[in-house]
């Protein structure tokens, strides 16, 4: 394993602005990315790091898709909220064709999640409590490790709701989301500038904010805890297991597709041959659903193939 870790790993992306101790990097990328700093306070974190409890997902993992799963989307989840917003965040590194409708519904989630929140709504004069009150803006981060936007070459996308032919907007911004390609060279300030480093390399610059040379310490492999270096190398031998069974494909120029659709194609022991690469991809921890949709195996079969 390399000395250092990138911050758009998945358990280093979590550490970083999904942790206790380190609100202020949080408090940092909402800033440099969003301009509110008057506004970060009071910051609470929605689903706090916790190697403990990843832990114990992971003695659950051994042969069981699900468990993979539910411990890899639990690491993905930053959510945070402060006074006036909430937060959320993801990193991506691979193209995918359904990322941002993804990014779409995880925003909107967020902001909805808020209705009628306790604490937070507001009363009629006659004690009522206005159930939309509690809904406040919310702002997303998305990392990227590919280009998703080909027309330029701005590292940086926000996109807000805009009326754009009458270029007008709501009374707030209630939803943001903001794209950032670390492959792209054009960043608007020398934040970003930095942030786009120590994603890419895992290193703080010497003239970076403080809030960004911690989190390149404190995702060295030197500082981390036993417990997470043997997370780190679960979570990436499972992904290269992954990887080894659908990317061999390509070594022959073939697509994903092409090759289980040769494989299942074959006339002779075409059920064996779906069993065989349904077995695989779910050793993998290819989610089952995916599974069912690359073989002609139900979902019912593919699971009784676990027992």
């Amino acid at each position: 394993m390399n000395k250092r870790l990138l911050p758009s790993n998945d358990l280093a992306f979590k550490k970083l602005f999904g942790s206790e101790d380190c609100k202020d990097i949080l408090r940092g990328i909402i800033g440099d990315f969003f301009d509110v700093w008057p506004e970060i306070d009071d910051i609470t974190i929605s689903s706090p790091y916790s190697i403990e409890a990843y832990m114990e997902i992971l003695k659950q993992a051994d042969g069981k898709e699900e468990a993979v799963k539910k411990l890899r989307q639990t690491i993905k989840d930053v959510s945070a909220d402060f006074k006036v917003a909430g937060f959320c965040a993801e990193a991506q590194l691979r193209k995918d064709k359904y990322f941002i409708v993804r990014a779409l519904r995880y925003a909107f989630d967020k902001f909805c999640r808020n209705y009628g929140r306790q604490g937070e709504m507001e009363r009629r004069p006659d004690g009522e409590y206005l159930l939309y009150s509690s809904l406040k803006p919310v702002y997303m981060l998305n990392i990227l490790g590919y280009q998703q936007f080909t027309t330029d070459d701005d590292a940086l996308r926000i996109l807000t709701l805009y009326d754009y032919r009458r270029k007008k907007s709501l009374d707030r911004e209630y939803l943001t989301i903001a794209f950032f390609e670390l492959g792209k060279d054009y960043v608007e300030t020398e934040n970003q500038r930095h942030w786009r480093t120590c994603f890419n390399t895992g290193e703080a610059s010497d003239n970076a904010p403080e809030y960004i040379k911690k989190a390149a310490r404190i995702i060295s492999i030197d500082n981390l805890e036993p417990e997470e270096r043997e997370m780190i190398n679960r979570l990436e031998d499972n992904q290269e297991v992954y990887k080894s069974i659908i990317y061999t494909a390509y070594l022959d120029g073939k697509t994903e597709g092409e090759m289980i659709g040769e494989a299942r194609g074959e006339a002779k022991g075409e059920k064996e041959k779906a069993i065989a690469i349904a077995q695989s991809l779910f050793g993998a921890g290819m989610p089952i659903s995916e599974i069912s949709r690359h073989t002609s195996m139900t979902e019912d079969e593919i699971r009784k193939l676990a027992h």
